[in-house]
């Protein structure tokens, strides 16, 4: 695996979940071409449709290379670290970045995989991110639930702008925070604390705001494209 420092890993994960006893070559056949049509990782469907155990493949993983096994409940975000690379490449790919680290003139990325012997995602990151790629692992399900929360955290979380003076911004903190817009210790808001009150409330030309509105939301993560459709779908049918 070029640039990666994976060379550890002579083995495939069909073979790896063989060889642990945990699928027969006939389950990897099927698993594969469920993969192949779900295009979705292979260590998915092992997990999820043919009832692999996910923690027994991450042993295993431990047992038949020199990949280092990641504690979940150890795991520090790195919010610089995940806007490297974007959500959707992570959900897709089963990886969550947790550091990247200069060597000299190299950059190190560690890069968190459900799936380290996946060497053509691993060029991907490569790929993408310009760096040497330092995996290890985790199980699958820690991998879904950490992009979900790490990626939901960047997208709500924005640094406040420094000089905005005199803008007038909305608070979304939860009720039962008791700081305010003007009190953030952590000088952290919102996206959609970036968002001017001015423009909300204008009654002028209110279907051209909104437009506007939902496009900056969109363009900053917040929501997706299919979420927004959804939603639409939703009240059309509800008659709302």
């Amino acid at each position: 695996m070029s640039g990666a420092r994976g060379d550890c890993l002579p083995k495939t994960l069909a073979e790896i979940a063989i060889d642990a006893g945990l699928a027969t070559k006939a389950n990897i056949t099927k698993a594969a071409k469920l993969a192949e049509e779900k295009k979705t990782p292979l260590v998915v469907t092992l997990v999820r449709d043919l009832g692999v155990d996910e923690l027994a493949l991450v042993t295993a993983f431990g047992k038949q290379t020199r990949v280092p096994l990641i504690d979940p409940a150890e795991i520090q975000i790195d919010h610089d670290a995940l806007r490297t690379i974007s959500r959707d490449v992570c959900a897709r790919l089963r990886v969550l970045p947790l550091a990247v680290t200069s060597e000299g003139t190299a950059k190190v990325m560690r890069l968190a995989m459900a799936d380290p012997t996946d060497t053509t995602a691993i060029a991907e990151i490569e790929n993408i991110t310009h760096c040497e790629i330092d995996v290890c692992v985790l199980p699958l399900s820690a991998i879904d639930e950490l992009v979900d929360k790490s990626y939901r955290q960047i997208n709500t979380a924005v640094k406040r702008p420094g000089n905005a003076k005199g803008a007038t911004f909305l608070s979304t903190r939860g009720k039962d925070s008791p700081e305010s817009t003007s009190n953030y210790s952590d000088s952290e808001v919102s996206v959609t604390a970036q968002i001017p009150l001015s423009m909300l409330q204008a009654p002028d030309d209110l279907e051209t705001q909104v437009r506007a509105l939902v496009q900056l939301l969109v363009g900053k993560g917040v929501i997706t494209e299919a979420e927004l459709t959804e939603v639409l779908v939703k009240l059309k049918s509800s008659g709302s």
